[in-house]
């Protein structure tokens, strides 16, 4: 029995322009239609509807989708889920100079006394500066993000990288921890929190940078939660440093 033969092809969408995808911004979505920002410029978006012929549901302004785009018409195929804009501020400390405090940053010691300062370091994880944390006692410090405006139950996902810095001791052993501190207005200063405080990841005994670890995880908001700073907790011993660079806040 021979197999049928294959549909035909359209022929000019075997040789036309190949597809690109995007990711974009919804500004305003129905039933019927759907305008994105993709890259700063709006357009009128298609999306896909179920074949079961069940309700179309249109995502809300703000949802992050992904697009694609063919010949003069953009596609919505789903979605992005963790894959938000970032709301932290200077996340890169790419907008402070060496030698200074990161601008949008705030600086708290837990225990011990901390010196917290932007660095041009080679082999920075994403642009050319970090900040590194030092102390020349055993500390505990905590560098916060400026506030975040956030809704009771949402998820949002943190993460940071970290390199220790040791200065040729071989004792590698600070420890690092992603967290997100709570708080009722976007005045309050840590520890003045309105909720308690949620680590989104550790990392322990950083080892000398490079190569950089990743410190990441997924916290939802608690009740009495109206802002939410992410806080970069560095546990030091004499002598030693931790470098933070790239962090990032994104609503899941």
């Amino acid at each position: 029995m021979t197999s049928p033969p294959p549909p035909p092809q359209d022929e000019n969408f075997l040789t036309g322009p190949p597809t690109n995808g995007r990711v974009g911004v919804v500004v305003s979505a129905t039933p019927n239609s759907m305008f994105v920002n993709i890259g700063g410029t709006t357009v009128p978006v298609s999306f896909l509807g179920p074949f079961t012929g069940s309700a179309i549901v249109p995502p809300a302004a703000g949802t992050v989708v992904h697009v694609i785009q063919q010949d003069a018409i953009w596609i919505a195929t789903g979605r992005l889920i963790g894959a938000g804009t970032n709301a932290v501020l200077n996340p890169g400390f790419e907008d402070s100079a060496p030698g200074t405090m990161p601008v949008n940053w705030f600086s708290a010691d837990a225990a011990g006394v901390s010196v917290a300062q932007v660095v041009d370091v080679d082999d920075s994880p994403e642009g050319d500066y970090a900040t590194l944390v030092t102390s020349n006692q055993a500390s505990t410090h905590v560098l916060y993000s400026s506030p975040i405006p956030v809704n009771v139950g949402e998820q949002w996902s943190l993460s940071a990288n970290v390199g220790g810095e040791y200065g040729g001791n071989p004792l590698e052993t600070a420890d690092a921890a992603v967290i997100a501190l709570w708080f009722a207005n976007a005045t309050d200063l840590y520890p003045t929190t309105s909720a308690a405080d949620i680590i989104a990841g550790t990392s322990t005994d950083v080892p000398q940078h490079p190569p950089y670890r990743s410190v990441f995880g997924t916290v939802t908001v608690p009740a009495a939660a109206v802002f939410m700073r992410v806080a970069l907790r560095s546990i030091l011993a004499a002598g030693q440093g931790l470098v933070w660079d790239n962090v990032i806040a994104r609503k899941v």
